[in-house]
């Protein structure tokens, strides 16, 4: 993340809530970079999906990260497959699962609930490469 200014998430899965919290806690962790202004997410949807309510939930993020002066755009793709991350410093991260890799845990009352680094991870491949 140094010196990066912008990141491009795609990721067709960016519509249940889960899905959606994930994309926040990624928002967040980028943000502690300190140098992110930009950040634009391309996710995809079908016929079943709630097209309403996820404008309304990404628009809600969209305001907190103006607050923070971080600029939030979002494309809908219902031809997108792949998931992957850039970073316009030219890192380029694939995520065979997209933001989607936690386990659901078993109880909500049980270790790994509320803290993602405890919880148990959904296998996945991950690529870093530099373009």
């Amino acid at each position: 993340m140094q010196d990066a200014k912008s990141i491009v998430i795609e990721d067709p899965y960016i519509r249940l809530q889960h899905q959606i919290q994930n994309f926040v806690r990624f928002c967040e962790t980028v943000l502690k970079a300190g140098t992110i202004r930009k950040i634009s997410l391309i996710t995809g949807y079908d016929d079943k999906t709630q097209l309403a309510d996820i404008a309304e939930k990404l628009d809600e993020l969209k305001q907190s990260l103006l607050e923070l002066d971080v600029k939030l755009n979002v494309k809908l793709n219902s031809n997108i497959h792949d998931r992957e991350i850039r970073i316009d410093n030219g890192w380029i991260i694939k995520i065979g699962r997209g933001l989607d890799f936690f386990q659901k845990p078993v109880s909500w009352f049980e270790i790994g609930a509320n803290d993602l680094s405890l919880r148990k991870c959904l296998e996945t491949k991950v690529d870093i490469f530099r373009a």
